[in-house]
């Protein structure tokens, strides 16, 4: 569908035709026009008016401390003006709801947990697929000896039942170990809590309020009886049960209304909203409420009127919601909410915004059913369970896709893995479990004792994770998922650079891939023609940074001489690598054996030269890193080039004499197929050479007619190179590539999808890792040996 059928057929579509034009002056200044941006649920884009809008603001204006209160203190005006616009936002007034600033919704969450006054007669009930800031709260209960409670959704929601006459009520999933018999009652007041997400971050769910939360408000204000919420202790004149929710996601497409809903407490970040600023969200506290909460957990600048250093007995509080108001809030970062609602609110409104994304996501989601392999078989799986009579029982969806993709055989691809090659395509998306635990075993099918398994509890994290296994059971377990999300600037475009990526680069790469086999074959002493011959020779002193082409080399005990001898690191002792800080590519070091000096070379940069056997005078201080290694670190003038040519600050360390490892990652020794370089680049159509991926030994064939296959060192054990020495090399392991791969090493640039490639074509079965090249150690110690480029190879396999 073009975007003139589309725009025909969702009216709805682009806030009357100004959708383009709003992104060409709000976000294409700041953000590259080649990104696809579909993680608004983490954080969604901020626009270019607010940013002017509030930096002219401050440019304009002198805002002085709240704290410093005067009847024409322009900054108390200016904040009291944002409160009530917030509270307008949510259909209420200071009148009856009070706002305390936060650095975000969790620490919402934290501090509502030590302020909440829970007993052991207290108990916390939440929502399964609340958000770990939600659930962190139960703790607290636990700590004053109270129970908790989970509460889950119909079994329908998770597509385990779809009859339509099956209950829709809520269920119970379980409570805590020291749940106390709901028969013992105490006469004395207590209060309980229950927590929910009004949207949730994995799927965009957001449930039936009138059925979830209206039940407690109208217990709270009229003792209701019949209760149909499966909490272990119901309301009663003595179990006081209030309401806690969490708007964070909720507010980027949709306002909550306190006034229908006049529930407890609310908590949300505003970048959710907007963007920016980020490090601000706010705890909402009906007034009534208010009076219930522990001021005495701690007190601080602001929130005492008079307190003695002496007398523990006299602290007097502020009254209200200043009693909870520790330090100086946030004023100047307060101020830009103001602006970020003007274009929210005024210029667009939540209602075209909420329809907006609607019809995005709903294309999006249909567009991505049609999708399938050649034999059938379909890409995506939705954790979702749209349907009419979904809508009929109160439930609806937020713009949020979650999902999983398959092969072309029907196991589930790895969520990691996608999320690599979308990054390599410039499209931001996430994977994982969102930090919504709950949510993502009811849909990925997970139980309490696949949980508590190792091998599958490291694939249960909040967000990416380093390399391990992500789907499970031969390809049909998966540990995470992917989730496509929106703000109210998604585009049509958007859309279909997405459908068009799935199309070609999954449908018919990814998906399609062949697995190669995840280990080196063991040796069987057999030998291959001599007629390999050794074509380059590459050093690279310093790590992650331009190579050295020479004729030939020196060994050492462990390597090349001089091989990745020194690092460039950040002021934390962390090695700049090409992945963090592709321009290291431009750093092109170069040594000068006769006078034996290291020679950093940067464009637009004087050259510095370092006297290799005589640099004690640069060195600053001895460290061992984290991997055991002991380097000098060096400081004064090579720091401030380093810091210079880089932009950031850095400086050199270099390992020391005594060191038993080299700084390389794993194998000493890096080699390359020339035949290999040429399957590669012929697949790509992109002018790929053997630089690209950076080996120190580069072999081809001897003759121009002479057969020699690609990728035929995979089943490599071992070689020879045959010289005056016959330096003996072992194969201890493929190589496994990243990102790297596509910067282009004379450029710095990274605008190829080399990587992408290796994935479809190299990847190992079971793994995310895509091989390319050998990784080899010296067998043996060799006395004043050299290699030379032509020296012959002979193959052990």
């Amino acid at each position: 569908m073009d975007k003139q059928e589309f725009i025909e057929t969702h009216p709805e579509y682009g806030y009357n035709g100004t959708i383009d034009e709003i992104y060409q002056n709000e976000f294409i200044n700041h953000y590259p026009s080649d990104r696809i941006y579909l993680d608004h649920a983490g954080t969604t884009l901020y626009s270019q008016s607010q940013l002017d809008a509030h930096f002219h603001q401050l440019r304009t204006l002198t805002l002085n401390n709240p704290h410093s209160e005067q009847e024409d203190s322009k900054s108390l005006l200016l904040i009291q003006e944002c409160v009530e616009l917030i509270l307008s936002i949510f259909e209420t007034s200071s009148r009856y709801y009070s706002i305390i600033f936060t650095l975000n919704a969790t620490h919402a969450c934290q501090l509502l947990s030590s302020l909440f006054p829970f007993s052991s007669q207290s108990e916390y009930a939440y929502m399964v697929d609340s958000h770990n800031s939600l659930i962190g709260i139960r703790q607290q209960v636990k700590l004053k000896g109270g129970s908790f409670s989970i509460i889950s959704h119909p079994l329908q929601i998770y597509n385990k039942e779809n009859d339509s006459n099956n209950n829709w009520s809520f269920r119970c999933m379980g409570h805590s170990a020291s749940s106390p018999s709901p028969n013992v009652e105490s006469s004395d007041p207590y209060y309980c809590l229950f927590a929910t997400p009004a949207e949730n971050n994995f799927n965009g769910l957001r449930s039936p309020l009138d059925e979830l939360v209206r039940p407690f408000i109208n217990a709270r204000d009229n003792q209701l009886k019949d209760f149909p919420i499966p909490v272990h202790r119901s309301p009663s004149e003595a179990c006081h049960w209030l309401t806690l929710v969490d708007c964070a996601k909720y507010l980027s497409t949709k306002p909550f209304s306190l006034s229908s809903y006049p529930v407890d407490f609310v908590v949300l970040s505003f970048y959710k909203i907007f963007g920016y600023p980020t490090g601000l969200g706010a705890l909402i506290i009906r007034n009534e409420s208010l009076k219930l909460l522990n001021k005495e957990t701690y007190f601080g600048g602001g929130s005492v009127e008079y307190v003695s250093p002496y007398d523990d007995s006299r602290v007097e509080y502020k009254s209200g919601i200043n009693g909870f108001i520790h330090g100086t809030i946030p004023c100047t970062t307060i101020l830009s909410l103001h602006h970020g609602f003007q274009l929210i609110t005024n210029k667009l409104s939540y209602k075209s915004i909420s329809l907006h994304t609607q019809c995005l996501i709903d294309y999006c989601r249909n567009e991505m059913l049609k999708l399938n392999y050649s034999n059938g078989q379909r890409l995506c799986l939705f954790y979702d369970a749209r349907s009419n009579l979904l809508i009929e029982n109160g439930y609806s969806y937020g713009p949020i896709l979650n999902f999983n993709l398959f092969n072309i055989y029907g196991q589930f691809i790895s969520c990691r893995l996608i999320h690599r090659i979308a990054t390599n395509h410039n499209i931001i998306l996430r994977v994982g479990t969102f930090c919504t635990p709950g949510a993502s075993q009811a849909y990925l099918g997970s139980s309490k004792s696949f949980e508590n398994d190792h091998e599958c509890r490291r694939g249960l994290f909040c967000g990416t994770n380093a390399d391990g296994d992500d789907v499970l059971d031969s390809g049909r377990q998966p540990l995470g998922s992917i989730r496509l999300s929106l703000g109210w600037m998604s585009r049509y475009e958007d859309i279909q650079c997405w459908i068009h990526f799935l199309r070609q680069v999954i449908l018919q790469g990814i998906g399609i891939a062949p697995q190669l086999p995840s280990s080196v074959p063991t040796d069987n002493g057999c030998d291959e023609e001599k007629n390999l011959i050794l074509t380059h020779i590459y050093i690279y002193p310093i790590k992650s940074c331009a190579s050295i082409l020479v004729k030939e080399w020196p060994l050492t005990s462990m390597s090349f001489l001089y091989d990745r001898e020194w690092m460039i690191i950040d002021q934390n002792l962390n090695p700049l690598t090409l992945k963090r800080l592709p321009a290291l590519s431009q750093i092109k070091p170069s040594i000068n054996s006769e006078q034996n000096q290291l020679i950093l070379n940067a464009t637009n940069h004087p050259s510095f030269i370092i006297e290799i056997n005589n640099d004690s005078t640069m060195i600053k201080s001895t460290v061992n890193l984290n991997d055991g290694i002991t380097c000098h670190v060096y400081g004064g003038e090579i720091e401030q080039w380093l810091t210079k040519v880089l932009g950031i600050y850095a400086t050199l360390a270099r390992r020391t004499n005594d060191s038993q490892m080299t700084l390389a990652n794993e194998g000493t020794f890096l080699l390359v197929n020339e035949e290999s370089v040429r399957q590669i680049r012929s697949n790509l159509n992109e002018k790929i050479t053997h630089e690209r991926f950076r080996p120190n030994l580069v072999v081809d064939k001897q003759y121009a007619n002479q057969s020699f296959s690609a990728y035929s060192e995979d089943s490599w054990k071992r070689l020879v190179i045959l010289n005056e020495s016959d330096i003996e090399l072992k194969v201890i392991g493929l190589c496994q590539r990243c990102t790297v791969v596509n910067v282009d090493p004379s450029t710095g640039k990274n605008q190829s999808h080399l990587f992408t490639l290796l994935q479809t074509q190299r990847r190992e079965m079971n793994t995310l890792r895509a091989n390319f090249g050998i990784l080899l150690n010296l067998s043996k110690t060799y006395e004043n040996a050299m290699i030379h480029v032509g020296d012959q190879i002979q193959i052990f396999k």
